[in-house]
């Protein structure tokens, strides 16, 4: 692979760092490194909101964008150059895709099921609510809406059709991204990344489902994984 050329899209919980943790400052260090080095993209992708990135990951600038909310919203960083090389995209811009009417259904369940977080657009939700939710589901329009599972105990409610792939999709769309892109994850829920993907990685930790599914598995789990992979493929 050619420098420069290679976007590697990495999710966040199971694969960058255990679930609901920080994620480790060494690996990010070697990330930013490799990068300084090999000058290749580096994305997340992961279901949760921006506010949660910054909480998690000490520097958000070593990725050139974030696709957060299960790609309902698009961040790219002001540090990192844009995947576009400045063309287009602007820095520190925060693209939104929020269907007609959502904020109107998100007002109607907000008053049935209270939220453990919220972002743009999604509304997360503890697993001890997901029949009162799902009840609320049936009453609203179900064409728009539905329910998705994100975390161990978390669901949210988001736009139907959402996945982490859709992210990638409207990511490369808007960055005009026209080279390699390599997926790294570690549950089924990375899949529709990995249908975009032209190299697929799972994390040694990751579901039997995925490896299944990947064209490489990693000796490392988690982190050591991500940077096993990228010194591999890079």
């Amino acid at each position: 692979m050619k420098k420069s050329n290679v976007l590697f899209v990495v999710d966040y919980d199971g694969t960058l760092a255990p679930e609901n943790s920080p994620a480790d400052p060494r690996v990010i260090e070697d990330l930013s490194r490799l990068k300084s080095t090999h000058s290749f993209k580096l994305v997340l992708a992961t279901a949760r909101p921006e506010a949660d990135a910054w909480r998690f990951i000490k520097r958000v600038d070593v990725f050139d964008a974030l696709i957060l909310e299960l790609g309902s919203v698009i961040y790219f960083t002001a540090e990192s150059p844009t995947l576009k090389g400045g063309e287009g995209v602007s820095s520190r811009e925060l693209v939104i895709f929020k269907p007609g009417g959502w904020e109107e259904l998100i007002d109607i369940v907000s008053r049935e099921v209270p939220p453990v977080n919220k972002g743009e657009v999604l509304y997360y939700f503890d697993q001890d609510w997901l029949a009162r939710a799902e009840k609320v589901a049936t009453g609203v329009s179900t064409a728009l809406l539905e329910i998705k599972k994100v975390g161990s105990r978390t669901y949210v409610f988001a736009p139907r059709g959402l996945d982490k792939g859709v992210g990638l999709s409207r990511l490369l769309r808007l960055a005009r991204w026209k080279h390699r892109v390599v997926a790294i994850g570690d549950s089924a829920s990375d899949l529709p990344l990995f249908e975009l993907a032209s190299i697929r990685v799972a994390v040694a930790n990751a579901d039997e489902s995925l490896k299944r599914s990947a064209d490489y598995v990693t000796s490392g789990e988690r982190g050591e994984g991500v940077i096993e992979a990228v010194k591999k493929l890079i």
